[in-house]
């Protein structure tokens, strides 16, 4: 299945993104993750649960019901299943059984609730990517511009979409600068790390500098810059605002020009259907509720068009494919090799089932 070798398309030993924190709760959620339904509460000492989302009497929606307790009552014929899936109620028989319904490792941290539905002897809280390289949780830094999108796309062309910043000025062409993507030197970091691209390039300050760094922040001429990419895997991408690096008629890079990272949280819903998180993290203008309200209007703006135009590919993908060889060019290059990255996954953990 496109754009990998075999059907197995979905990497099950990462740590996803369930949820933001704020969207669990005491009224049960459900969310299809890695194709399987799930149903998310907190207990009332406030600790998230993740549970298979269908009761195995009849089938029926587990969300659609309430909660007694910490445990989660089916509103069907009220089957009770406490926090860790034992049934511990069939009002039926008045009795309790010795199933237990399926849950899931779920970790909270910061704003984020991530899950974990593959191996269960693979599971390891310090697989999570690592807050300390973006800023997120840390003293000095300012996480803002929560956001989440619903694509009808599978989670690779996201991913495709992250790694080649190529079409920015067609499909983002309101940002200012954006065809400085379009030829610009590259290089990529592959360590034991995440795995990185720097691009690097000149653009003059614009009105957008402005809102985002402060109109008191003004500077005339070129200013050179580094653009970073990190590939976590296929749960978590970073990106950024330029890294200004130097300005012409400025002997230093000017201290108050920060650093902003866009955080991009990528979970297959299905095959073909992904959940898009995105969130923001800057060591800068900390305090400023005006920022966060531009930035996230403009994250939103920039989300919502790559949204459309991977729901526009997968609409006829397969069909695409079968007719047409993929083109590739010099700068689908990283993409291609991230393609690689994940079908080694893949197949490792075909090689373990």
């Amino acid at each position: 299945m496109y754009p990998f070798k075999t059907n197995r398309t979905l990497v099950r030993d990462r740590w996803y993104i369930a949820a933001f924190s704020h969207e669990i709760d005491r009224t049960p959620m459900e969310r299809t993750i890695l194709g399987l339904p799930v149903v998310f509460y907190r207990t009332e000492a406030g600790k998230p649960v993740a549970m298979h989302g269908i009761c195995p009497h009849r089938y029926y929606p587990l969300a659609k019901g309430t909660l007694r307790g910490d445990a989660i009552v089916c509103g069907y014929h009220g089957f009770a299943f406490a926090q860790d899936g034992k049934c511990v109620d069939i009002p039926s028989q008045g009795t309790a059984s010795g199933f237990c319904q399926p849950t899931y490792p779920i970790e909270e941290r910061g704003p984020l609730c991530w899950i974990w539905m593959g191996d269960a002897a693979r599971c390891d809280p310090e697989l999570i990517p690592p807050y300390g390289d973006f800023g997120m949780d840390q003293p000095g830094w300012r996480t803002s511009s929560l956001n989440y999108f619903h694509l009808r796309g599978r989670y690779q062309l996201l991913i495709d979409n992250l790694m080649d910043l190529t079409h920015l000025p067609h499909v983002h062409s309101h940002i200012p600068g954006g065809e400085a993507m379009s030829r610009m030197a590259l290089r990529e970091i592959d360590d034991n790390g995440p795995y990185q691209l720097v691009r690097e390039g000149k653009l003059p300050w614009t009105p957008f500098s402005d809102l985002m760094w402060g109109p008191d922040t003004r500077y005339d001429g070129l200013a050179t810059f580094e653009s970073h990419t990190a590939f976590y895997g296929p749960e978590l991408i970073r990106t950024g605002m330029p890294i200004f690096t130097a300005i012409e008629g400025h002997d230093r890079v000017p201290p108050e020009l920060g650093v902003l990272h866009i955080m991009h949280g990528i979970t297959p819903e299905t095959a073909t259907t992904t959940h898009y998180f995105g969130f923001s993290t800057r060591n800068f203008r900390l305090d400023d509720e005006t920022l966060d309200e531009f930035q996230l209007n403009s994250d939103r703006h920039i989300r919502q068009q790559d949204a459309d135009a991977i729901n526009a590919v997968e609409e006829r993908l397969e069909t695409a494919v079968a007719f047409q060889r993929e083109l590739l060019v010099r700068a689908d290059a990283p993409a291609v090799k991230i393609r690689q990255k994940v079908q080694a996954m893949l197949d490792a953990e075909g090689a373990r089932a």
